[in-house]
C-alpha cells in the first residue's frame, strides 16, 4: 500500500501539471481531482510507512510459514482463537518451530501461508504476528 500511495501522489502531481497544459475548461476539474488523488496517496503512504513497522523493543522481525492451524474453543475480544504451528525463519539463523494461540480469522489462515512475525531471540517461544 505504501507504493500505491506514492504512485497516487505522483498521479496527483501529473494532474496538476496537466491542468496548466490542457484547455482552461479542464483546469478546475483536474486540480480538484489532483487534490483528492494526491491527498489520498499521502494518507496511504503515511499509514504504511515502512519505519512505522519496527518490532517492539527486544523483538526481531522474521518470516514464518504456517505448518498447521486449527480453531480452539476460546474467544478473545469477540474473535475466535486459532492455534498455529509456525516455522519461524530468522535471517541468518536456524529455523525453529513454535505452537501458539492467536486471535484471528480461520478462513484467512492456510497451511503453507507466509506470515510476518516478531520474536524474542532470548525466548523463541515468545512469537507475535507482525
Amino acid at each position: 500500500m505504501f507504493v500505491v500511495g506514492l504512485l497516487m501522489i505522483g498521479l496527483g502531481i501529473a494532474m496538476i501539471v496537466g491542468a496548466f497544459v490542457l484547455p482552461d475548461e479542464a483546469r478546475i476539474g483536474l486540480i480538484g481531482a489532483a487534490g483528492g488523488v494526491g491527498g489520498s496517496g499521502m494518507i496511504l503512504a503515511y499509514l504504511n510507512w515502512p519505519s512505522r513497522r519496527k518490532p517492539p523493543e527486544g523483538m526481531v522481525h522474521a518470516d514464518a510459514f504456517v505448518l498447521s492451524a486449527r480453531l480452539t474453543g476460546g474467544e478473545a475480544a469477540g474473535s475466535r482463537m486459532v492455534e498455529m504451528t509456525l516455522e519461524v525463519r530468522p535471517r541468518g539463523g536456524a529455523p525453529f518451530q513454535v505452537t501458539r494461540k492467536f486471535v484471528g480469522a480461520m478462513p484467512r489462515i492456510k497451511s503453507g501461508q507466509k506470515v510476518a512475525v516478531n520474536y524474542d531471540p532470548g525466548n523463541p517461544d515468545r512469537v507475535e504476528l507482525a
